[in-house]
């Protein structure tokens, strides 16, 4: 058992449901359930509750219930652990239309699995083409069945240092202490692209995502 304290020890019901994140919660019967908790409500004796939606029939599952939105929540007897399961390395595609070869499509049933292509649908209706595996083939699931997708986040530096590119082209990078979303990258190893002096780009700018992955450079590497 974790000594970790739960991520939800000290707040309100209200302020977890604002974390806006994904849990993973466990039941005491083994069943696992992945989703937002977006739905609060009260019940007959005065009781809140914040739930997850399981599918698109609108079933809901009471994962916290308190007083009140304002009063530290408890987790009902049937769930044995909530845990936070939004990875950081991750963007969050909540538009289908959004979603790119490559992304993780997640079904509003839980499930995961890698779109490997994508064909709109004459009506209007995007539909995602996943794999389930090498032997169960392969299928398309569309709006109905799409709850958002996972998008890996490029590998960018993230302290100073010497980086090797994707290309293999090396980066002095100096990050801003005034705005870590800026840095100074003099790219000194590309001869077929050179550059003279520093560039100041933002982490997000196309000028260095294009270049990802990073990876950091050490002194031995040649």
């Amino acid at each position: 058992m974790s000594s970790e304290k739960p991520f939800w020890e000290g707040k309100t019901l209200m302020e977890i449901q604002n974390l806006d994140q994904r849990v993973k919660v466990t039941m005491e019967n083994g069943d696992v359930f992945i989703g937002k908790l977006i739905r609060r409500s009260r019940d007959t004796d005065g009781i809140c509750h914040l739930s997850m939606q399981l599918d698109a029939h609108r079933t809901y599952l009471h994962v916290f219930s308190a007083e009140s939105s304002d009063t530290p929540p408890v987790i009902p007897s049937y769930v044995d652990t909530i845990e936070l399961v939004d990875d950081p390395e991750y963007e969050r595609i909540d538009n289908i239309e959004n979603v790119q070869v490559g992304d993780i499509a997640c079904t509003t049933e839980g499930n995961h699995f890698r779109v490997i292509d994508l064909k709109p649908d004459p009506l209007g209706d995007m539909l995602l083409r996943i794999r389930i595996s090498e032997i169960d083939g392969e299928y398309c699931i569309d709006s109905d069945d799409f709850a958002y997708a996972l998008r890996r986040k490029p590998k960018l530096p993230d302290h100073d240092g010497l980086w090797w590119d994707k290309d293999n082209a090396l980066w002095s990078v100096a990050i801003s202490g005034l705005d870590n979303s800026k840095l100074v990258a003099l790219l000194i190893g590309d001869p077929e692209s050179p550059v003279t002096g520093s560039v100041w780009s933002g982490l997000n700018s196309k000028h260095v995502t294009s270049q990802a992955p990073f990876r950091p450079a050490k002194a031995v590497e040649a």
